[in-house]
């Protein structure tokens, strides 16, 4: 409230407390969504450190170890100061001396909390080399130190001198972290050269070839982790345009060189909304959901540092193959699909599985002998489309001699190939066969005349075997 110079309020009794209540009322209202707006989101760092016996190695005339805690300390210290902002150390390689070393030699020694930086810097202070170097397990043992913790970003800046030495993936324990949504991609600070081949998909990869190098990959790595990130959902809508379709895989390329970016598996959350992605903010973007058959959105734009919605109708039905009885011999039973007109095969279904299709036209082609064709399927939402295949029979052609000769299915008037005979063997030949009219065609092969050609025409019916004797 502003009161003017030679300008006098005067206010009865009654009207004081109201007034006054009032005020107080919008001044805290007013703070309240003051303090919203300039509340940041909380921040979670996990340094995983490598307390390995290489790190033993010499950089400037000291130890990797003795540069890297001093670096690190001072980073600490500098963290301190950051609001927002919890931080937790791991070590691995500290505990058990190598050689022989232990690939569970990994410990959380200082969890999350608030102004635990003197401790993070007392335990760094006494850290000695010791062991091997269990990458993989660490990281994966990392999911549990975030545990509980989803009010947060969660965060992990990796700092080696060396490879995984355990036989693990810490690339593929990686991915699971990132998928699962447990962290986002995370840093990593290769105390040496020669091994960004291998670190570098495990996240962001930093060379550091001596002290004053790491010290500005850590601090890129720092930036990068407090600025504010791109972030996405996608909803994928069925025909009645609700974002209700989920668990399908899909992956963002970067373009125009479509190079991988990251896969995920859709997910909604609890409440039943799309699950959020971040993203390393890229100009263009390519997705593919891995539908059947697949889906592409190009040219993606994604406004940089803020929230993005991406909504993308995927409406869904399902193609079932099956057999009207049992198939002999414990035969499976395959088919093609394609789109109506198409000769692309965009899936192979096997008999009795229910596999998911977009809606749509298609083609199914029946590996059984003679192949069956299913043409103009029309797939629609929430479908389960049966393709039901009749019942085969089964034919014994029984011989003495090799012959050669062709089998034929009659079809409108005409003979169709289906089959060549087996001209080396002396043994009965079995085949399964749909139901319908045959006839083979062949000739001795010890016989050197057309003359001696012979047909023999037959019925194949369902469930029954018939015998030819050639």
């Amino acid at each position: 409230m502003i009161f003017r110079a030679g300008f006098s309020v005067r206010f009865t009794h009654c009207f004081v407390f109201p007034l006054l209540l009032l005020v107080f009322l919008l001044v805290s209202a007013q703070l309240q969504a003051q303090n919203l707006a300039e509340k940041k989101e909380l921040k979670r760092i996990l340094f995983v450190f490598d307390a390995s016996q290489s790190m033993w190695g010499k950089w400037e005339g000291k130890s990797k170890m003795e540069l890297a805690k001093t670096l690190l300390i001072r980073v600490v210290d500098s963290l301190q100061q950051v609001p927002d902002t919890e931080l937790a150390l791991r070590l691995y390689g500290h505990q058990f001396p190598y050689p022989p070393g232990k690939c569970t030699d990994s410990k959380l020694e200082v969890p999350f909390a608030k102004n635990n930086h003197f401790r993070i810097k007392s335990v760094l202070r006494n850290l000695t080399p010791k062991g091997t170097t269990p990458i993989a397990y660490s990281l994966g043992e990392a999911a549990k130190d975030f545990a509980g913790l989803t009010d947060s970003r969660n965060m992990i800046i990796l700092i080696t001198d060396g490879l995984e030495e355990c036989g693990g993936d810490p690339c593929a324990v990686s991915r699971d972290l990132q998928a699962a949504g447990i962290i986002m991609k995370p840093f990593v600070i290769g105390l040496g050269t020669g091994m960004s081949g291998e670190l570098d998909c495990i996240g962001t990869y930093f060379d550091a070839d001596d002290a004053d190098h790491f010290a500005k990959a850590l601090n890129l790595a720092l930036k990068q982790v407090s600025k504010d990130l791109t972030t996405l959902t996608v909803e994928l809508t069925d025909g009645n345009n609700v974002p209700r379709v989920t668990d399908i895989a899909m992956t963002f390329y970067e373009q125009p060189d479509n190079t991988n970016l990251s896969s995920f598996v859709h997910t909604l959350t609890s409440s039943g909304v799309a699950d959020t992605l971040y993203l390393d903010h890229h100009p263009t973007y390519r997705l593919e959901l891995h539908t059947r058959p697949s889906l592409h959105l190009d040219n993606i734009k994604l406004l940089e540092k803020q929230h993005n919605t991406l909504v993308v109708p995927v409406v869904q039905g399902k193609i079932k193959l099956s057999a009207a009885g049992s198939m002999p011999f414990g035969r499976e039973l395959y088919g093609l699909v394609k789109r109506c007109g198409s000769d692309e095969i965009i899936h192979v279904v096997q008999a009795e599985q229910s596999e998911e299709f977009l809606a749509g036209c298609y083609d199914i082609e029946v590996l059984s002998l003679p192949r069956l064709m299913f043409e103009g399927v029309v797939l629609e939402e929430n479908q389960v489309k049966n393709i039901t295949v009749p019942q085969p029979g089964v034919l014994v052609m029984q011989r003495r001699h090799p012959v050669f000769g062709d089998l034929f299915v009659e079809h409108n008037g005409s003979l169709v190939w289906i089959y060549s005979l087996d001209s080396e063997s002396v043994t009965t030949e079995s085949l399964v066969l749909l139901p319908g009219n045959y006839r083979v065609i062949y000739r001795a092969a010890r016989a050197r005349k057309v003359a001696y050609t012979r047909e023999i025409s037959f019925t194949i019916t369902s469930g029954k075997s018939i015998k030819v004797k050639l």
